[in-house]
């Protein structure tokens, strides 16, 4: 495959140095407070840990010769855009401009699901496309989709702890990753699994109705997930099974002449 534009290699490198460093700026304060044992916080340093991983190994992946050219070339520099805008909102944050940081989320977002909406015309080729090129950009929207609706209700005292709003978000953000993992031609598992785990870390912190729509909503995705992807491993164990039983048929005669 030709060798991917080093003008786009360059842009993708240094997106993923502005993402870690500003997302270690944002979250740090979570490590160096970090108590002994396993606390809600820790979904989300999971989460963020994982994501910065297939980041990194994307923008090596970008680097190598098997490297599908045609999608990097699809996200451009769309994820530099990306990065660039987190690291705005990343530093409104910081200095407490609540309203402009919002804005520049509302664009991140806008970004991303425009990248995630490109990506559907490039499924990927192979396990290593599937990993690093095209799951980052699932863990990155859904995060990012649920952060964005939440982050609305927090201007206002009366719905920032509301339990009614935060079961629509719940049921809202559910039914989106429900609906690309199960009605959706690209059955985005990794989006649902995303949603689920940070439903699941939602669950920790709310009480009452909020807080068993969020388990239900995480047990519905789960199984979703289960219905995408066990289909295709049985497939796969009983094509390898296939091949093994017709190799072991071919040599049978043999072994019996002798």
């Amino acid at each position: 495959m030709a060798n991917l534009d080093i003008k786009i290699k360059l842009s993708n490198t240094l997106g993923t140095l502005l993402l870690i460093g500003f997302q270690g700026f944002s979250y740090s304060s979570w490590f160096f407070d970090h108590k002994e044992g396993f606390h809600g916080r820790d979904f989300i340093i999971i989460l963020i840990g994982i994501l910065q991983l297939l980041l990194i190994g994307m923008t090596i992946y970008q680097w190598l010769p098997k490297a599908p050219k045609d999608v990097f070339e699809a996200i451009g520099y769309w994820y530099l855009l990306i990065a660039a805008l987190n690291s705005g909102v990343s530093i409104l944050w910081f200095f407490h401009l609540n309203i402009f940081a919002f804005v520049g989320l509302l664009w991140q977002l806008a970004t991303l699901f425009y990248v995630y909406h490109r990506l559907r015309d490039y499924p990927p080729r192979n396990n290593t496309d599937a990993v690093f090129v095209n799951s980052p950009f699932s863990i990155y929207t859904a995060a990012s989709f649920f952060m964005t609706i939440w982050q609305i209700f927090q201007f206002s005292e009366e719905t920032k702890s509301h339990p009614v709003v935060n079961t629509v978000i719940i049921i809202a953000i559910g039914f989106v990753a429900l609906h690309l993992v199960d009605y959706s031609h690209r059955h985005d598992w990794v989006y649902a699994l995303t949603t689920a785990w940070i439903l699941l870390d939602a669950a920790v912190f709310l009480t009452g109705t909020p807080h068993v729509v969020s388990l239900v909503v995480v047990g519905i995705l789960v199984s979703a997930v289960a219905r995408a992807l066990i289909p295709n491993w049985l497939e796969r164990i009983n094509s390898r099974f296939s091949r093994f039983t017709n190799r072991f048929g071919e040599r049978t005669p043999l072994l019996g002449g002798h």
